[in-house]
């Protein structure tokens, strides 16, 4: 087991990088998508705190935390991020200071501007991204008719807030993601809903019906009943889907 107890001069300094190191590989390994956007100023605060003490302290947490979210990256993929930072420590993770990163995002979420193709609630497009998505493809359009088309999968919304809980828009986008994965399919979440672009094929239909109940099934409940959509791409269809037709209501 390698310490990462308090050193003098070299060695110290040996062991912040060998935790750097060591923590990056983890992080890749759990997940994380874009591997040129991993360091940051903080990530070596962060380091330097755990490399000298048993505890990483609140504002050094926070700070990760506000500055993932400005680089657009997603809750969940910064939770596990910093997981990965007490698995390559070889140390229990520390919940006061899990929280605190998560408080960080929060806030810096809050004030972020959009700089990213995804939205860092979910990991799922932004609706800018989304939007050129459907502009790409109907551009090609006149190559393959009635090739693509958008699914809408409508959901409850919530009773005592403007929007779900972030955590659960996590779960969400991580359930997208899986659920679809292989199908090439882009998806966004926007105003209660899940708009998603794909390819028509028996399977890509197939899964999405499985993506819709997996869905339902989150939060206890409380996405469902979800109600689908399908929009045949096409000049109405990219208009169709924007924001507006997310509080549509039919059945799959």
């Amino acid at each position: 087991m390698t310490s990462f107890r308090t050193k003098p001069g070299a060695e110290y300094t040996f062991l912040q990088h060998h935790l750097l190191r060591k923590w990056r590989t983890a992080s890749y390994q759990r997940g994380w998508r874009f591997r040129a956007d991993w360091f940051l100023p903080e990530v070596r605060t962060v380091v330097t705190s755990l490399a000298s003490s048993t505890v990483v302290p609140a504002p050094a947490a926070k700070s990760l935390g506000a500055a993932r979210a400005r680089n657009g990256v997603s809750i969940r993929e910064t939770l596990n991020d910093f997981r990965a930072l007490f698995t390559a420590a070889e140390r229990a993770l520390d919940i006061d200071a899990l929280l605190s990163i998560a408080e960080g995002w929060a806030e810096g979420a809050e004030t972020a501007p959009t700089i990213s193709c995804t939205d860092v609630y979910t990991g799922l497009a932004t609706p800018a991204h989304f939007q050129r998505r459907i502009h790409e493809v109907s551009a090609l359009g006149a190559q393959w008719p009635g090739s693509h088309a958008v699914a809408i999968i409508s959901l409850p919304r919530p009773r005592d807030s403007r929007s779900h809980c972030w955590t659960l828009l996590a779960r969400l986008g991580d359930v997208v993601n899986g659920e679809l994965k292989g199908t090439g399919a882009t998806a966004m979440y926007q105003n209660s809903a899940v708009h998603i672009l794909f390819y028509i094929s028996d399977t890509n239909l197939s899964q999405l019906v499985e993506c819709k109940a997996a869905l339902e099934a989150l939060g206890d409940g409380r996405l469902c009943p979800a109600h689908m959509n399908f929009f045949p791409l096409s000049e109405a269809a990219a208009t169709a889907a924007t924001p507006k037709t997310a509080a549509r209501d039919s059945s799959s």
